[in-house]
């Protein structure tokens, strides 16, 4: 792979680890909950059982953004002790990894940190999913084990710089296909847990767990799994010494040509 010549006079990010808002929380609850998807409902409802019988009774918008508000509340109540530790412990443990982990990825990926994100938030929550935003470089965890937030905070990350690396290559793709549901953004969930467990340092790091969402053990390309054809495709791309901006054009190229079968995620 080639190498980033001033990569080590380059600043590094830092992740900032704070207590997501309870609006903030609120709001994203209505958000998924609203879109009627059969991924997001079922995991709002088993976090919040009483969700669904709240968001039924409001007559407006105004009234499901309160009746979530007031359910965050009540939950937040229970949890803060547990908010806290979660907090101190990502600071202490990611702390530890930080420049380590982004580094490498930076050199893997063939470009750097872009300089006006100094910081990165990481909002700790009692969501049961982890959004990101691609515009101000933060994202959500949770407050189970160490190894699944910080999992989930290296996650989060890949996407940051995968997607400025993508805009260096595909300069011509419009910006809301790196979102939910175009193919961009599917290609870019399949390949964030690939690199977390394929590239040597950074699994060293990071000691993922995952491969991505559950189902895409159901997804077949051909006569293997959806994630082992791409996971087959990256390796061979790395082995064979391709630069990172073929290899996404590689793995574009064969998404575009397996867009019904990655469709169903």
């Amino acid at each position: 792979m080639h190498k980033l010549e001033s990569q080590e006079n380059a600043p590094l990010p830092k992740v900032e680890f704070e207590l997501a808002s309870v609006e903030d929380q609120a709001g994203i609850i209505k958000r998924f909950y609203e879109r009627d998807n059969a991924r997001w409902i079922p995991m709002f409802t088993h976090a919040f059982p009483q969700l669904k019988d709240a968001i039924d009774k409001s007559q407006s918008d105004e009234d499901k953004f309160i009746a979530c508000k007031t359910i965050v509340e009540t939950k937040i109540n229970t949890q803060r002790e547990k908010l806290l530790e979660a907090q101190v412990m990502l600071e202490n443990e990611w702390g530890l990894i930080n420049n380590l982990f982004l580094s490498a990825l930076s050199q893997h990926f063939e470009t750097e940190w872009p300089i006006d994100k100094k910081i990165m938030k990481a909002k700790v929550s009692i969501l049961p999913i982890f959004p990101r935003d691609l515009n101000t470089y933060s994202f959500y965890v949770g407050i189970r084990d160490a190894e699944r937030e910080i999992e989930t905070t290296a996650h989060e990350i890949v996407h940051f710089l995968w997607f400025k690396k993508w805009k260096e290559v595909f300069p011509e793709i419009p910006r809301e296909q790196y979102e939910i549901p175009h193919l961009v953004w599917r290609l870019s969930e399949i390949m964030d847990p690939i690199i977390l467990q394929c590239h040597p340092e950074i699994k060293k790091l990071i000691k993922p767990k995952g491969w991505g969402y559950t189902s895409f053990e159901k997804i077949k390309i051909g006569d293997i799994g959806m994630t082992e054809h791409f996971k087959n495709l990256y390796l061979k791309s790395v082995d064979e010494g391709k630069s990172f901006d073929d290899i996404l054009r590689i793995c574009y190229a064969e998404a575009q040509k397996y867009e019904k079968e990655i469709s169903v995620f």
